[in-house]
């Protein structure tokens, strides 16, 4: 199993791979995004990162 750092480094080779040679290669970016988004929605830790995040967005602040 890759950790986090592996696959987005997986992910930016992809990237190049695809500006590079064309979008034949997208279904591996699409792939390696997906397993990246299981894995940070398993983590409770990003879990919690990601709620505080949107809970402190400009329009989510209460005004006082």
């Amino acid at each position: 199993m890759l950790s986090e750092a592996e696959l987005l480094n997986a992910i930016a080779l992809v990237s190049e791979i695809i500006l590079e040679h064309g979008d034949k290669y997208a279904p591996y970016l699409d792939r390696l995004e997906q397993e990246l988004e299981a894995r940070r929605r398993n983590d409770p830790v990003s879990r919690a990162r990601a709620h505080l995040a949107r809970a402190n967005t400009p329009e989510r602040t209460p005004h006082v």
